[in-house]
């Protein structure tokens, strides 16, 4: 082999292994993902997921006692507002607290909207505040690009944007305190998961009293199965939880009217706190 043909090998082998080891193009890990775009159980169709979806119906359908308005079964006898307080507390899939923090939650449960010197308890929606991250639920539409999706929310016309290529968090944005954290994604197959952090503790993971620390992370989960959105939430918080909290999977479906919009909604919404005259009523 003469000294060109040595020289040229070389070079060749240090180019081949120059584009192996280049880094993968921005964007490029999300070519073949799923398509996210689209509204998601929005716009003219259901706008968010409700807590209670089943009746209570403990009493038999024929009796004819209080069915004014079409009442059937249990509903005769108890109002939405109990029926959907009872079912909740029933629900084995709850947050796990330290033994400290049990008494903490259950009186930010009981006095969530009664105000006045309860006001420390206040559930932050009776405040106006911001749902936040992960109370939200998942995004009513969906953006998105080669490197990041934009989730826009029927909630407080609210939207987040998250970058998708798997870069680190932002080491002083991270210890920011706002309402729907800092979100980094990063694609797990063809599922996408967001991780948050940098969350403020003045909001609730549900309106059962369920409280958090500003040392909260959340992790989201989206994945498409045909037509339907599967969003899964789990919550790690190390100052209040014995173990992190896997959150229900909640399901949306495609909206395929060529004409839907995503609905605006009011940025305000005065809930009266401190009207409720006994707490044991809410629901």
């Amino acid at each position: 082999m003469t000294m060109k043909q040595s020289l040229l090998s070389i070079s060749v082998a240090a180019l081949a292994a120059a584009i192996w080891m280049a880094p993968t193009p921005i964007g490029a890990q999300n070519q073949n993902k799923p398509d996210f775009n689209g509204i998601w159980g929005g716009g003219i169709a259901q706008l968010t997921p409700t807590t209670c979806k089943q009746k209570v119906d403990a009493f038999p359908q024929d009796s004819e006692r209080f069915s004014a308005g079409g009442a059937k079964g249990g509903l005769k006898w108890i109002t939405f507002e109990q029926d959907c307080s009872i079912q909740n507390r029933g629900r084995v899939n709850k947050p796990m607290y330290k033994p400290q923090y049990w008494e903490k939650v259950r009186l930010h449960d009981y006095y969530a909207n009664a105000g006045g010197q309860w006001l420390e308890y206040a559930d932050p929606e009776w405040l106006n505040l911001p749902r936040g991250v992960p109370r939200i639920g998942p995004p009513n539409k969906i953006v998105q690009t080669a490197n990041e999706v934009i989730f826009l929310y029927e909630n407080q016309n609210q939207f987040r944007v998250v970058p998708t290529d798997c870069r680190e968090h932002d080491p002083v944005l991270k210890y920011d305190q706002s309402f729907n954290g800092l979100a980094v994604g990063c694609w797990e197959g063809d599922t996408l998961v967001v991780t948050s952090m940098g969350f403020t503790d003045r909001t609730w993971l549900h309106w059962s009293g369920y409280i958090h620390s500003n040392e909260m992370t959340v992790i989201e989960r989206l994945r498409r199965q045909g037509d339907t959105l599967i969003y899964q939430a789990t919550v790690e918080d190390p100052v209040m939880f014995l173990e992190p909290w896997k959150m229900d999977e909640i399901r949306l479906n495609l909206n395929k009217n060529p004409g839907a919009q995503l609905m605006q909604d009011v940025p305000y919404n005065d809930k009266s706190l401190g009207n409720l005259v006994d707490p044991n009523y809410r629901g």
